[in-house]
């Protein structure tokens, strides 16, 4: 009856524990529609979304920690194990992962291939995280029983996401909060059920019969549930702010509800076993043995990366009426017509948004040039362009207008967002800038345009595409 008493309660504080988590996303959906987050700065929408995704992570902590009820492992180290989660997500992962994949790929797929940017990544983020519980708690004689693995494994998944959660928060101001907050919970419990996963075999091969094979397949199988996960929330989910619950959400939430069904299984078993610890321990060498082909693994993917980003990202140039240089993606497809001198738009994503145009048109077909500075005659033209420009959109709202000069030419810069005047229902806002500089009688016109998202996303930068002048 204790067995089952003690059963009940661990299902009981789990349930309460999800109601928590539940109550965290209906508070954000409450301040969201309550407050109107329209109105509200971004520094408050950031604070507020900042203490929201801290408390995910800690409720996820308490559930994994309870499936170690009969020796459990001191709170002080596990909560430990899950600031160093967040400590080499920043101080580790993140310098790796911005050297491997320039920046902007994260959220990109690299030269449109997105299921080989995932997989890449998961794989990167997978090794990180189990040599790091390796090189840490897996030492400690606290680390005696295979189901330690889960719950040390599951603390650093969970610092790991956090920190993960916080960056993208920070990054977008935390527009969005309520899908924000359901991002953060399922984020959060899908890497620490996947890392608890890998860190069991971990806690195995410290204390069962040697085998080379153990950990590199811990590896590829956490890094193979990693990329469908990273899958549905990046490709499918996150659709610049919005949220597909159906397609993306609730499919990842049930893979990492499978694996933490795994996780408990193993921990049922564990408790039946009566939880006894192994007196013994894996040699030192072999230890060390078992380790190096995780590092062969990640030492192979960071290569990998680095060859295929290099490739992929690799930059055409072409000079435009001997006057403009043109950098853009090598993927990018020039498709000229009559009303430009050149474009290069990337087909493969955002229906065609992310794109770079030349055009040339006479200043008289725009405004007098009679008795004017050069400055006065650039600033007119923007002026007349801009009107102009906004006729030919469904929807056109200047940002900004400022003069710009660079390499000794100067230029006008003028920042948009729009809607084209395209049947497809699938295309959505862009973000355009105009670069206007005048030679002679003529004014040119450099676009540069990315989709909205795809733009706040990478910092509110254009990725890989530039120009210079002659």
């Amino acid at each position: 009856m204790s067995g089952k008493n003690s059963r009940l309660s661990l299902w009981l504080s789990t349930f309460i524990s999800i109601v928590g988590l539940l109550f965290i996303v209906l508070i954000a959906y409450i301040i969201e529609k309550v407050f109107n987050t329209n109105n509200l700065s971004n520094d408050i929408l950031t604070i507020i979304s900042f203490i929201i995704a801290l408390i995910p992570p800690i409720l996820w902590m308490s559930i994994f920690y309870k499936q170690d009820r009969l020796n459990p492992e001191p709170k002080g180290l596990v909560f430990k194990t899950l600031i160093l989660g967040a400590l080499v997500h920043k101080a580790i992962y993140t310098p790796v992962v911005t050297l491997v994949f320039p920046s902007g790929t994260r959220f990109e797929a690299i030269g449109g291939k997105m299921i080989i940017t995932i997989i890449l990544v998961a794989i990167i983020q997978e090794s990180i995280k189990l040599l790091t519980v390796r090189y840490s708690i897996y030492p400690s004689k606290e680390f005696d029983e295979n189901i330690d693995g889960i719950i040390y494994g599951s603390a650093l998944g969970l610092g790991f996401a956090a920190m993960s959660s916080i960056d993208a928060i920070i990054s977008t101001g935390g527009t969005m909060l309520t899908n924000a907050t359901v991002l953060v919970v399922v984020e959060t419990f899908s890497h620490a059920s996947i890392t608890g996963l890998s860190c069991y075999f971990l806690s195995v091969s410290k204390n069962a019969r040697f085998n080379i094979l153990r950990l590199p397949t811990a590896v590829i199988l956490a890094s193979s549930i990693n990329a469908i996960s990273q899958f549905l929330m990046d490709a499918v989910v996150r659709k610049g702010f919005k949220v597909n619950y159906i397609l993306g959400l609730l499919p990842a939430a049930i893979l990492a509800l499978i694996v933490f069904g795994v996780l408990v299984a193993i921990s049922s078993r564990h408790e039946k076993e009566g939880g006894s610890k192994s007196n013994a321990s894996i040699e030192p060498k072999k230890a060390l043995t078992g380790i190096v082909p995780v590092w062969i693994i990640l030492a192979i993917t960071l290569v990998a990366g680095t060859l295929f980003t290099s490739n992929a990202l690799k930059s055409k140039t072409v000079t435009v009426d001997d006057y403009i240089e043109i950098h853009y993606p090598n993927q990018w497809i020039e498709n000229n017509n009559d009303m430009n001198l050149f474009k290069a738009s990337d087909l493969m994503k955002d229906v065609g948004l992310n794109s770079i145009t030349v055009r040339k048109l006479p200043l008289t077909d725009l405004m007098s040039i009679e008795i004017q500075s050069e400055e006065e005659k650039l600033q007119g033209a923007a002026a007349a362009w801009s009107i102009r420009s906004g006729m030919n959109y469904r929807f056109y709202q200047a940002e900004n207008g400022y003069f710009h000069g660079t390499q000794g030419k100067e230029s006008y810069i003028i920042n948009y967002c729009y809607i084209s005047n395209s049947s497809d229902k699938k295309a959505g806002i862009g973000y355009g800038r105009d670069i206007l500089t005048i030679s002679g009688d003529d004014l040119y016109i450099i676009t540069i345009s990315s989709g909205y998202e795809s733009f706040v996303l990478n910092g509110n930068k254009f990725s890989n595409v530039g120009y210079s002048f002659k």
